[in-house]
């Protein structure tokens, strides 16, 4: 599908559109749901300007929680609460968070990628789960992200110089995922991710056996 949004010819001849996890007008969207849910939760709970809200997005293609980073950046009140990043044996993402590096399969220098539940990271492909809808290993909207961590992280740098090096740097990022299977990026960058966001994988065994309340170990 990216390929054919890409191909500039044939896309204005048949005049693409798609309503799926990658279109911007939906990511748009979601962002409500934040604030609807802030301002719903905030009329259930006996001290609202004592409390804090954080929200737990189970994850497939980055797109709902990237409407949550897009909110908070637009003042949706969070405190000092991270957006979490929940994600299943699909856990490129949370290796991501842990480690650093964005890879297709888990380094073998860290078992299981620095994860703690026991159970083997998907290893270079996609594994079918009890949660198929997060069934995705590479995130469209997670490079949406690793852009403003770029263009954040070259702060320094004219507004115009910034943008296209962070694009260019992104590209080469997504390109070295294809052919090398990994890229890891800048501690500075990495430092920006953790500050608004952390995240944590789940397996389908703690699915089955996760009751609400419960905290993963």
């Amino acid at each position: 599908m990216k390929a054919l949004f890409a191909d500039r010819p044939f896309n204005d001849k048949y005049h693409l559109g798609a309503v799926n996890s990658i279109n911007w007008a939906r990511i748009l969207a979601q962002t409500v749901y934040y604030f609807l849910a802030y301002f719903q939760v905030r009329k259930q709970i006996p001290h609202p300007q004592n409390s804090q809200i954080q929200f737990v997005v189970p994850t497939g293609n980055f797109g709902d929680i990237l409407a949550g980073y897009y909110a908070k950046r637009m003042g949706l009140p969070m405190g000092n609460n991270k957006l979490v990043v929940a994600t299943n044996s699909n856990d490129i993402l949370a290796r991501f968070w842990h480690s650093g590096r964005y890879e297709l399969a888990h380094s073998t220098a860290t078992p299981n990628g620095g994860l703690g539940d026991g159970k083997p990271a998907a290893d270079g492909g996609v594994q079918a789960t009890l949660s198929p809808a997060m069934d995705i290993l590479v995130s469209s909207n997670f490079e949406r992200l690793l852009w403003y961590l770029v263009y954040e992280s070259s702060s320094t740098a004219p507004d115009s110089a910034r943008r296209s090096s962070a694009g260019a740097t992104i590209d080469g990022w997504m390109k070295s995922l294809k052919t090398n299977g990994r890229v890891e990026v800048p501690v500075e960058v990495l430092e920006l991710a953790r500050r608004d966001f952390l995240a944590e994988r789940v397996s389908d065994d703690q699915v089955c056996v996760l009751q609400p309340g419960d905290k993963i170990q």
